[in-house]
């Protein structure tokens, strides 16, 4: 197989898995209010996609999901958002861990 058509190939395979992330990240986020264990399956399988291509999850997504328990982060059903001193701190109400994330304040 030529290189350029391997390269091609991989585009797509990639471009393919990034949009089964982004559906299952879309389903994971319907059902986590009624059946949460469901979402958590949603979740593991976006995981599972990347590491399977080698290739990162979308930081919109990769922000809504705990780095601990992997649950799906909800603001005001299952997670809290905090702004404090210059940090957006998320805390998970399912295994109680805090994720930091810097931010720049206006002044």
């Amino acid at each position: 197989m030529p290189k350029a058509a391997r390269k091609q190939q991989k585009n797509l395979i990639q471009n393919i898995a990034a949009q089964r992330m982004w559906r299952l990240f879309e389903l994971a986020k319907s059902e986590c209010p009624e059946n949460p264990e469901r979402s958590r399956r949603y979740v593991q399988l976006i995981r599972n996609i990347s590491m399977r291509n080698r290739m990162s999850i979308p930081r919109e997504i990769k922000s809504r999901i705990c780095k601990h328990c992997y649950a799906l982060l909800m603001p005001g059903h299952n997670a809290r958002y905090r702004l404090k001193e210059g940090f957006i701190v998320i805390s998970c109400e399912h295994c109680g861990k805090e994720m930091r994330y810097p931010y720049k304040r206006l002044k």
